[in-house]
């Protein structure tokens, strides 16, 4: 039997209980188990010092590391791992990539430079395999700017359910049933209570749905965080959940509390829209072929938006072109913007209205855009996801 070690981005027993990184982590176990069959996995949190583990982790196949880029720096930062690399004598190999800024859009692209200690690790990382998989295209360029080509887009995992391999997009002619996401920053909490009130308006009658997917004690640690001089920020982090619930009430909104456990959100699979800001709300919905719309917060929704081609729309609007982009590195997750930093790119509120006109057009057509999101799936990972599991050693 083969058996890997799992470095995840889920921290178990922790505060976070992020659903989609708990979605990430259990559809790769799935797929890893569905190309090669008779896997055994021992799994750590990317934060975990793995020297105690080391004689374990060295009588493995090999480590399979989630693999966000932050420049934190990568390595230890983003990853404790081992006070040295050396002592790893196993293949270390990232399953597909991700990258974030804040905002994470075309100027961002073109101007991130990562630190020598992280371009050094992704380097080292990228020069002991064949291909370095990547969630989305704009990780791909990302990396080339740093000088790291052999990269392949496989989609993220949590992109596939092999129960929903060959079936067709969900095209419904009546709304009845919507999930609304709310966003990760407190900076789109009044652009967030408009997307709401629109949805109320656009499907009176529909069961609507406001589906949180992390744990408040998570906004509360990292607001604990911020430092003292930030006391508007720490603020607003610790107050958005509760804004956030209040208005989904008072707009007819369910709220449900799923985080920390992925049986919780399939009752997507019998939805008919998700609207909203959770990057793994929108690809839960693609997954089970069901239309989604994503408000991109930073780079992470502005990758999947482009690469999927539809349904998607930028939450925020460029102002300055002079940013820190190394400043802004890790995205709009709460405690990785300051106030002052946000006002690159605020919030677009006429998004909301564009939001409206979108949903009116795929109305009259039963959301036929998305009749070959299915297809694209389907095809990246027989292409690309599959191979590139076939070949873990």
């Amino acid at each position: 039997m083969k058996h890997y070690t799992l470095i995840s981005t889920y921290p178990e027993n922790r505060a976070s209980a992020n659903v989609g990184d708990l979605l990430i982590r259990e559809s790769e176990k799935a797929l890893i188990e569905r190309e090669r069959g008779g896997v055994a996995f021992t799994t750590y949190f990317r934060e975990d010092s793995l020297d105690d583990y080391l004689d374990e982790i060295n009588r493995t196949d090999g480590i399979l590391m989630t693999f966000p880029i932050r420049d934190t720096p990568m390595y230890p930062g983003t990853f404790r791992l081992v006070n040295n690399l050396a002592d790893i004598r196993v293949p270390i190999i990232p399953m597909p990539a991700n990258w974030n800024v804040y905002p994470g859009d075309a100027m961002s692209r073109e101007h991130v430079s990562y630190s020598s200690a992280t371009r050094e690790f992704l380097h080292a990382i990228a020069s002991n395999v064949s291909v370095l998989p990547c969630r989305e295209y704009h990780t791909m360029r990302v990396l080339a700017r740093h000088g790291i080509h052999n990269t392949v887009m496989t989609g993220d995992p949590s992109w596939y359910d092999p129960a929903y391999f060959g079936k067709p997009m969900h095209r419904p002619g009546k709304i009845e049933r919507l999930v609304f996401s709310p966003p990760l920053s407190p900076f789109y909490v009044t652009q967030a209570k408009s997307v709401m009130a629109m949805l109320a308006e656009l499907y009176p009658q529909a069961e609507r749905v406001c589906s949180m997917h992390l744990a408040d004690s998570r906004i509360n640690l990292f607001a604990n965080k911020r430092p003292s001089n930030d006391a508007s920020m720490t603020e607003a982090v610790a107050e958005k959940n509760t804004r956030i619930r209040r208005y989904a009430s008072e707009y007819g909104f369910e709220v449900r509390e799923v985080a920390g456990d992925v049986r919780k959100i399939e009752f997507y699979k019998a939805c008919d829209l998700h609207v909203g800001y959770e990057c793994h709300a929108h690809v839960s919905f693609l997954r089970w072929r069901r239309p989604s719309v994503l408000i991109a917060e930073d780079a992470r929704g502005v990758g999947f938006n482009y690469t999927f081609g539809v349904g998607g729309f930028d939450g925020f609007r460029r102002c300055q072109n002079d940013s820190p982009i190394r400043s802004l590195e890790g995205g709009t997750s709460g405690y990785c913007v300051t106030v002052d930093e946000y006002s690159i790119a605020p919030c677009d509120h006429s998004v909301v209205m564009q939001m409206r006109q979108y949903l009116a057009e795929e109305a009259s057509s039963r959301f036929r855009r998305y009749q070959g999101v299915a297809e694209f799936i389907d095809e990246t990972y027989e292409q690309a996801m599959a191979p590139f599991l076939r070949s873990l050693p």
